[in-house]
C-alpha cells in the first residue's frame, strides 16, 4: 500500500518543517514536496504530525484488562489506545501467581505473532511480582515474592522472549540475579516498587539496571539524607526514568524536577492506564482488585491510586502545560525515548525515511485526528 500524508506541519529529526510525507510497504519512503510516486492521498493541512507514542506502561482500555490474558483483550487495547496516537505498546501485568503469569505469557506470544487492529503490542511489561511489600501500590501481597532467575527464564521461553521489561525492586532477596540475567538477554530491567536506597540503586545499575518504573510512585520518599531510588535516578544519566504526568500522579512541581532533571534524553513518558479508558466513571477491575474511577482518577477503596485514565496524547500536553516542556522534548519523551530504550529506534520513534510508518496527525487542541501505524491507517477522525 502506499500512501502520501500532504498539507501538515511534521515534527521530523530537524524540527518542524512543511512536508510531505510518502509511505510505501510500512515504511516512510520519502519526505518532501516532489515525490512523482503514485499515492493515494490524504490532506492534513491545519495539523500537525508527530511521531507516534510509544507506550511501555499500561494496564488497559476500552473495557479490557492485559490480566485478561486473551488475545481479544489485548487486541481491544491497541485500538482503544491507538484512537489516542499511541502506535507500539508494552502492556503490563500486576502482581499474579506464577500459573496466572504463564497463561499471560502465552497471550503475548499469540498478540505478537498475530499482530493487532491498532497499535503494534511489542511485548509485554513485567511489573510485579518482585516487589517490596512496603510500596506495592495497586497490588496484592500474597503474589509478591523473591526474585527468581529460573521463573523468569520459564516466562521467557512460554512468552517466546516477548518480554522487553521487568520492573523489580533491587534490595529484595535475588534481584541483582534477576538483573543480571534481563541484562544478558537483552530485556530491560526497570527499578520500581520499592524502598531502594542509593546504594541499592548504584548496585542495581551496577547490575545492568537502565530504567526506573513511575518515578515518584509506589518508591521510598526522597529525604535529604537518604534520596532513595528518587534521588539516584534523577542525578544519574546512564538511567532513564518514567512519569506518570496526569496532574494526579505527580504534582506539576515535581513534574517541571523531572523534565529539569532527566530532561528531554532520559525522561519517558507513560500512561499506566487501566481498562476504564473511554469509558464513564464507575467500578472496574486492574487484575483481581477492584478499582473506583471518579472523576477520571482511579483509586482502590482505601485511596490509593490504582493506574490511570490518561492517555498518551494528554501526557504529551501535561508536559507542556504543567512543566514547561517544548512540543519536540515532549514528543521525543513519548517516541523516541522509549525507543531508544527498547533498542528500536533504528525503525521507530522519529519521523525520517526508512522508519516504520508510525505516525499521529493532531489539531491544535491536541486532538488526534489520523492515527497510523506501519503504514495502515487504524483511526481516523478527519473532519
Amino acid at each position: 500500500m502506499s500512501l502520501k500524508l500532504r498539507g501538515a506541519v511534521v515534527l521530523t529529526e530537524h524540527g518542524r518543517e512543511y512536508l510531505d510525507i510518502s509511505i510505501r510497504d510500512g515504511r516512510i519512503s520519502y519526505l518532501g514536496k516532489d515525490d512523482s510516486y503514485p499515492h493515494e492521498e490524504i490532506d492534513l493541512s491545519g495539523l500537525t504530525v508527530l511521531p507516534g507514542f510509544i507506550d511501555i506502561h499500561l494496564h488497559g482500555g476500552g473495557g479490557y484488562d492485559a490480566m485478561t490474558a486473551t488475545y481479544e483483550a489485548l487486541n481491544t487495547i491497541a485500538i482503544t489506545h491507538a484512537k489516542h496516537g499511541t502506535t507500539a505498546m508494552c502492556p503490563a501485568s500486576v502482581a499474579a501467581s506464577e500459573e496466572e503469569l504463564e497463561g499471560l505469557a502465552a497471550a503475548f506470544k499469540e498478540v505478537v505473532e498475530k499482530g493487532t487492529d491498532g497499535a503494534k503490542i511489542l511485548g509485554w511489561h513485567v511489573e510485579g511480582p518482585y516487589m517490596n511489600v512496603e510500596t506495592l501500590g495497586a497490588h496484592k501481597e500474597e503474589y509478591v515474592r523473591p526474585a527468581s532467575v529460573e521463573e523468569m527464564k520459564k516466562l521467557v521461553e512460554i512468552s517466546a522472549d516477548s518480554i522487553k521489561l521487568v520492573t523489580i525492586a533491587p534490595e529484595i532477596e535475588g534481584a541483582l540475579d534477576v538483573i543480571r540475567y534481563l541484562k544478558s538477554i537483552g530485556v530491560v530491567a526497570t527499578m520500581g516498587h520499592s524502598m531502594a536506597t542509593a546504594d541499592d540503586f548504584a548496585k542495581a545499575v551496577d547490575a545492568g539496571a537502565s530504567h526506573t518504573t513511575h518515578l515518584f510512585n509506589a518508591m521510598r520518599k526522597f529525604h535529604h539524607r537518604e534520596p532513595g531510588l528518587i534521588g539516584a535516578a534523577l542525578v544519574d544519566d546512564r538511567v532513564t526514568s518514567e512519569v506518570i504526568a496526569d496532574g494526579i500522579h505527580v504534582h506539576p512541581v515535581a513534574l517541571k524536577l523531572f523534565y529539569k532533571c532527566k530532561g528531554a534524553e532520559r525522561g519517558i513518558l507513560v500512561s499506566d492506564s487501566i481498562e476504564a479508558v473511554d469509558l464513564p466513571d464507575g467500578e472496574y477491575k486492574l487484575g483481581s482488585l477492584t478499582v473506583y474511577v471518579e472523576s477520571g482518577r482511579a483509586r482502590l477503596a482505601d485511596g490509593t491510586l490504582a493506574g490511570s485514565t490518561l492517555t498518551m496524547e494528554r501526557a504529551v500536553k501535561n508536559m507542556i502545560e504543567l512543566a514547561g516542556a517544548s512540543l519536540e522534548d515532549a514528543s521525543r519523551m513519548a517516541s523516541l525515548n522509549p525507543a531508544k530504550l527498547l533498542g528500536l529506534d533504528y525503525r521507530k520513534g522519529s519521523i525520517a525515511v526508512g522508519k516504520d510508518a508510525d505516525l499521529v496527525a493532531i489539531d491544535d487542541d491536541f486532538n488526534v485526528r489520523l492515527t497510523v501505524v506501519a503504514g495502515r491507517i487504524v483511526y481516523n477522525n478527519l473532519k
